[in-house]
């Protein structure tokens, strides 16, 4: 009866995910992203903007929503052995690497907790891997919670924990225990490491109804991970003239690396792997990672690491890398520039989809023509200069749902005196190749 409801919904989600978040830039994002949530709460446009946080909540919406079509028995009883962490299903349900690692007991309860005044952070129990670091967590108050921010969290270890990238949800208190709030913070290491002592610290700052709380909970993981295996490919593809070369594909527990290189000589500039996924003998499939960071680098630099959900629980006969459609623009199509001065857009990709509506020294709209029923869900900006080449101090970017066969983009910019004109380097576009990679992953 759902199906086709249940399609729609499961594909917007996998939009959202194809998110590649640069690690240099993690941390500022998350930062920017909270400190613009507080500054627009009471100025929201008529649901017109959607904020990066706006997309995080949907993300979660959908997840909720496809999650309560359907759940896995087998993953429903695994969860359902461990005190308290039905209230995570709908966070973890969509991904099946998740699933398994709760199957084949590789959650570890911890059960620390610290208490601040009205407030407690308790570490319910983490996954940890070579690759990064699960928290699942719950901070309850003595008193309803209306406001909740949370702020950068760190891990610390006596060994050196390598730059990660961090992925939480906007706070949102349940509806059914406004004094309870559940999420998981996802680290994704930028290198793999292992650590010798399981000892570590979970410093959280939190904003609760106006009054900081600065937790601080250690908590000792019980076993150590297991071990990640790497494919090594150097399969070098090619896709409508545009070729990348596939590095080797890495499985951890928690999620899959896909290491790719760029061919310096291509005309285009891939943007976004869509549709990248790992594929068994069965054509069971492993898509990109669900509710956090789908990939770290930056394409800038010629190579990209991607991440899949895990298939480290199963033991396929055979399994291939599938890759079928990719956004990509040729490279003087890859930015758009904007004189906010004159008010003039001054250079966009050719097929003519952008169209300039306001500018000013504080920002600008611009118009993204789609087809009437094509919607799409990604942020348009990636980087952000003046005509010296000087990183802009970005306020808020933000896109509209579609509507009459348009999405507007916002951005705004602090005026700091900086040169015209604004340049933005894309980050996502709605122009597409097409092929049909499938290399198999072999020892």
């Amino acid at each position: 009866m759902y199906e086709k409801e249940e399609q729609k919904l499961i594909h917007f989600k996998d939009c959202l995910e194809q998110v590649p978040l640069p690690l240099d830039a993690a941390d500022g994002a998350i930062l920017q992203g909270l400190e613009r949530a507080k500054r627009e709460k009471a100025q929201v446009r008529a649901n017109r903007i959607r904020t990066l946080w706006s997309l995080a909540a949907a993300a979660l919406l959908i997840l909720a929503l496809v999650t309560t079509i359907r759940v896995s028995p087998a993953f429903a009883n695994a969860v359902a052995s461990i005190p308290g962490m039905e209230k995570f299903v709908e966070l973890i349900q969509n991904d099946k690497g998740l699933n398994a690692a709760f199957e084949n007991d590789y959650y570890q309860p911890i059960g620390e907790s610290q208490t601040i005044g009205n407030a407690t952070l308790t570490v319910d129990g983490v996954i940890l891997d070579e690759s990064g670091m699960n928290v699942f967590y719950t901070i309850e108050s003595a008193v309803d919670m209306e406001d909740i921010t949370i702020l950068a969290p760190v891990l610390e270890n006596q060994q050196k924990v390598p730059p990660s990238s961090i992925s939480f949800n906007h706070p949102i208190s349940q509806e059914d225990s406004p004094k309870i709030y559940r999420d998981i913070l996802g680290f994704t290491f930028e290198e793999p490491v292992r650590f010798e002592d399981l000892a570590f610290t979970l410093h959280l700052k939190t904003n609760l109804d106006g009054k900081e709380f600065d937790f601080s909970v250690p908590f000792t993981v019980p076993e150590n991970v297991k071990p990640s295996v790497t494919y090594e490919m150097k399969e070098e593809v090619e896709v409508e003239g545009q070729k990348f070369t596939i590095e080797n594909v890495t499985v951890h527990p928690l999620r899959v690396g896909v290491k790719i290189s760029f061919d310096p000589d291509n005309t285009k500039k891939i943007l976004q792997f869509e549709d990248m996924r790992l594929e068994d003998e069965n054509g069971e499939v492993w898509s990109s990672i669900a509710n956090g960071i789908s990939a770290h680098g930056d394409i800038d630099d010629g190579e990209l690491t991607y991440f899949l959900q895990s298939n480290y629980f199963e033991k396929p006969e055979e399994l291939y890398l599938r890759i079928n459609k990719m956004q990509a623009v040729d490279l003087e199509d890859a930015y758009f520039l904007v004189d906010t001065d004159k008010e003039l857009l001054l250079h966009s990709p050719k097929d003519g989809r952008l169209e300039l509506t306001k500018a000013s020294r504080t920002g600008f709209e611009v118009d993204l023509k789609m087809d009437q029923e094509q919607e799409f869900p990604y942020g348009i900006d990636k980087k952000v200069t003046d005509a010296n080449g000087t990183l802009l101090d970005l306020r808020h970017s933000g896109m509209s749902s579609p509507y009459e066969g348009r999405q507007m983009i916002e951005i705004a910019i602090k005026d700091n005196g900086y040169a015209n004109p604004v340049k933005v380097e894309l980050f996502a576009y709605p122009n597409y190749i097409n092929g049909d990679v499938k290399v198999e992953l072999k020892k």
